[in-house]
């Protein structure tokens, strides 16, 4: 039988997109927290912001997607 081509995923339904936990120190924190604040944006957007610009200095294609922005 046939494998079907798996379709892509809407960032409404579950299992979208993955979650991951990031510690670090408060002073760290309390750092990108202000940052956000001064660019109108989120602690999220911030890490998608840093997980595309690691892949593009490591040589990859910028794939890490916001789940929080509308897609369409």
């Amino acid at each position: 039988m046939a494998r079907k081509k798996a379709s892509r995923l809407s960032s409404r339904d579950p299992g979208a997109f993955k979650g991951l936990l990031v510690r670090m120190n408060p002073e760290g924190w309390r750092a990108l927290r202000i940052l956000a604040a001064e660019n109108d944006t989120t602690l999220n957007a911030l890490a998608i912001e840093a997980f595309n610009d690691l892949l593009r200095k490591k040589g990859k294609r910028p794939a890490v997607a916001n789940p929080l922005l509308d897609d369409g």
